[in-house]
């Protein structure tokens, strides 16, 4: 999903949605010697806990194992459906070339290579035969992404204090003061949540823990235009998509946001007419991809897609 640049540093923006045929996103490539991973600690419930990492852009990575080899640290990205390499790591580890696909990435659709993974290893949790879209690590910005494909029927809870990833099978979060629990509905795979307000008035939300900012759709910016809604004036800056094309975004800093029942104050937000809003049909009211910079406001965040769920939990 959208990995979007300050108004003076333009970076890549990651794949933003769905593709024909398997998938993924990728990363620089790392040493390719088989090294064991290590053991994961589990929880009471039977949940593994892995170790969390963060890159410049504080998105979220884990270490992975492709075929046996690694662990090469891939970005966790909630925001789409498919799992992604990098085409050095890919030539690196000589995967197998697959059919080419079309993928639905943030700019529009393109038609790109894809390799075969035959085991990919995260902790305990192996998925078997991914047709994996290759894309270039410079627009990519980390040795893989992975997708929802790789962890849908999981409940996950992203602890932003600890840096640990908790992965179960899917089952209620347990609740205290502190929580506060969100329902849903899913869309190509993605966790889509309706009780979020800018203005007072309702926004549509995609959590996308591979982006580094939310990125609110022409809807949302015809809306909030010309309402007191802004603390600073609009800026704009370029990206550049995972396939190389270019937009432009223009950046705003909203004055107050409720989002999932979490308020907000002075909330970031970019926007852009994104091919990922057309995929999810989200083009006629306002809605957002809720990025990094606000989802690691809170303590912890999970996510569920099964149960069409997700948990805030703040200070």
């Amino acid at each position: 999903m959208p990995r979007l640049g300050t108004a003076s540093v333009a970076r890549a923006i990651a794949l933003a949605a769905c593709l024909t045929a398997g998938g993924g996103h990728a990363s620089a490539p790392a040493s390719a010697g088989p090294t064991p991973a290590a053991a994961a600690p589990t929880e009471a419930n039977g949940a593994e806990n892995l170790a969390l990492t963060q890159d410049p852009g504080s998105r979220l990575t884990l270490e992975v194992m492709v075929n046996g080899q690694g662990p090469f640290p891939f970005l966790v990205d909630t925001g789409s459906d498919r799992t992604v390499i990098s085409r050095e790591l890919a030539a690196t580890l000589a995967l197998p070339s697959g059919p080419k696909v079309l993928i639905h990435e943030s700019a529009g659709v393109d038609q790109v290579q894809t390799v075969v993974i035959d085991r990919l290893a995260i902790g305990a949790r192996v998925v078997s035969h991914i047709v994996a879209p290759a894309l270039a690590a410079k627009d990519l910005g980390g040795a893989g992404m992975l997708g929802v494909d790789a962890l849908r029927d999981l409940h996950l809870v992203m602890d932003f204090k600890t840096m640990r990833l908790s992965s179960s099978p899917s089952r209620a979060e347990p609740l205290d003061e502190r929580t506060i629990v969100v329902q849903g509905r899913s869309r190509f795979g993605q966790l889509i949540l309706a009780n979020s307000k800018i203005h007072g008035v309702t926004v549509l939300v995609v959590l996308d823990s591979g982006s580094e900012l939310s990125v609110g759709n022409p809807a949302l910016l015809r809306l909030l235009t010309g309402r007191s809604t802004s603390v600073m004036p609009r800026t704009t800056t370029g990206i550049i998509t995972a396939t190389g094309r270019r937009l432009t975004v223009e950046l705003d800093d909203i004055a107050e946001a409720q989002v999932g029942g979490v308020t907000i104050h002075h909330m970031p937000l970019a926007f852009a007419q994104l091919h990922t809003f057309d995929r999810f049909g989200l083009t006629r009211q306002p809605a957002l991809l809720l990025g990094m910079d606000v989802l690691s406001l809170c303590d912890r965040v999970t996510v569920d897609l099964r149960r069409r769920e997700a948990t805030f939990t703040v200070n």
